[in-house]
């Protein structure tokens, strides 16, 4: 993000945080966005991941790889925008 010369480094430290567990990165997300066709994200526990994302809880779904119905029975919104 550095390279865009928005923010200073400083900034940019105090405003993304890294984290290696999806639950963590999905707490208080406003979104989810899937980008690739890893299996790891058809065996995430979704309904846990509902339970800590504000609502409504939106997921981008880039490669059409969820079970969209499933997501929305959670109580999330789906929007399906990519191929598979």
């Amino acid at each position: 993000l550095e390279y865009l010369n928005t923010h200073s480094s400083e900034e940019i430290r105090e405003r993304v945080k890294v984290v290696n567990d999806p639950y963590e990165a999905a707490q208080d997300a406003h979104a989810i966005a899937i980008l690739t066709e890893w299996d790891e994200f058809r065996t995430y526990d979704w309904k846990k991941i509902h339970s800590t994302v504000l609502k409504p809880g939106n997921i981008f779904d880039g490669r059409n790889i969820l079970d969209k119905e499933a997501l929305k029975n959670e109580g999330f919104k789906v929007f399906s925008i990519g191929i598979n």
